[in-house]
C-alpha cells in the first residue's frame, strides 16, 4: 500500500488546513482534490481525491492519520483505488502541501519516492 509518513508534525488540524483543492490536467487525464473531512477528535483527516487516467475514473480517499510527532499520508483501505501513476502523485501533491507548511517537516518511511517533489 502506498503512503507517506511525515515526521516533525504533531498537528491533524494544520495538515487539514494546508490540504487545498486542485486539479491538473496530465497527458493522460486530470488529477483532482475535491473536498477534505477531519473527524471531531481531530486524529484522521480523509481527502476526497479523483484520478482520471486514459478515460478511466478512480475516487479514492487519501487518509491523513497522526502518531505523536508524525503523520501518515496513506490511501483508505475502504476505497482501494489500482494504484497508478496518477493516483501516487496526488499522494505526492498533497503531502507536498502540507510539508511546505513547516520547515522543520522531513520525510520518514515511505515508498512513493519517485512521486516525492523535493
Amino acid at each position: 500500500m502506498p503512503h507517506i509518513v511525515l515526521e516533525n508534525i504533531d498537528n491533524t488540524r494544520k495538515a487539514f488546513d494546508a490540504v487545498s483543492r486542485f486539479a491538473e490536467k496530465t497527458e493522460n487525464g486530470i488529477l483532482k482534490v475535491m473536498e477534505k473531512y477531519i473527524n471531531d477528535k481531530e486524529q484522521s483527516v480523509l481527502v476526497d481525491s479523483l484520478a482520471i487516467e486514459n478515460g478511466v475514473n478512480q475516487n479514492f480517499f487519501i487518509q491523513l492519520s497522526s502518531k505523536k510527532s508524525s503523520l501518515t499520508v496513506r490511501l483508505l483501505p475502504l476505497t482501494d483505488p489500482e494504484k497508478t501513476k496518477g493516483v501516487k502523485s496526488i499522494m505526492a501533491m498533497v503531502e507536498k502541501q502540507i510539508k511546505d507548511t513547516d520547515e522543520n517537516i522531513t520525510y520518514g518511511k515511505n515508498n512513493l519516492e519517485d512521486f516525492l517533489i523535493h
